[in-house]
C-alpha cells in the first residue's frame, strides 16, 4: 500500500511539473539538430536547414501552448529568411504575431517581417512593418536605426545617397 502511494505521488509530481516525455524528447531532438547544424554552413547544407525548420514547426504544432513554440517558430522564420524563402518566413511570423501576442520577442518578429518584405521588394509592406515595430517598441535597441532607415527603403544606392545629401543640405 505504501509503495503504491509512493508511486502514485511520484506520478502526480511528474504530471504537476509538466513532464511530458514526448515534449522533452522533441526538445532534445531539436537541440541535437541545432548542434549538428551549427557545425556546418547553413547555406551549404540546405537539406539540414529544411529539416530544422520542420522540427521547429512540428514542435509548435504538437505543443502550441508551450513557451518554446513561438521561440522555435521564430527560429524557423529566421532560417527561412537566410534561405531566401521570404514568403514562408512571412507566414510563420504572421502565425507568431496572431497566436502568441504575449511572446517576449514580438518586436523581433515585426522587425524580421519588415526584412522579409524588403527582401521581396514589397517596400510599402516593409515600411508598414518597420513603422509598426518602431511605434510599438520605441525603446528597442534596433528602433533608432530603423527610424533612420525608413525613408530610404526601396531606394537604389544612388537614390539613397542623393536623398541623404539633400537631407544634409537642408539641415545646414
Amino acid at each position: 500500500m505504501r509503495r503504491t502511494l509512493l508511486l502514485a505521488s511520484a506520478l502526480l509530481l511528474l504530471a504537476a511539473c509538466g513532464h511530458r516525455p514526448d515534449r522533452d524528447q522533441a526538445v532534445a531532438d531539436i537541440a541535437a539538430h541545432e548542434q549538428s547544424l551549427a557545425q556546418v554552413n547553413i547555406v551549404a547544407d540546405e537539406q539540414q536547414a529544411h529539416d530544422m525548420i520542420d522540427l521547429y514547426q512540428q514542435f509548435a504544432a504538437n505543443f502550441p501552448e508551450d513557451s518554446l513554440a513561438p521561440v522555435y517558430l521564430q527560429k524557423s522564420a529566421d532560417i527561412c529568411l537566410n534561405l531566401g524563402d521570404n514568403d514562408q518566413a512571412l507566414a510563420i511570423l504572421d502565425t507568431i504575431i496572431a497566436q502568441y501576442p504575449g511572446y517576449d520577442d514580438l518586436a523581433g518578429c515585426l522587425f524580421l517581417k519588415g526584412q522579409a518584405y524588403e527582401n521581396n521588394e514589397q517596400y510599402d509592406q516593409a515600411r508598414e512593418a518597420y513603422s509598426q515595430f518602431v511605434n510599438d517598441y520605441p525603446d528597442h535597441v534596433l528602433a533608432p536605426d530603423t527610424r533612420k532607415m525608413l525613408p530610404y527603403i526601396g531606394l537604389t544606392p544612388e537614390e539613397m545617397l542623393n536623398a541623404i545629401l539633400a537631407s544634409a543640405a537642408t539641415e545646414q
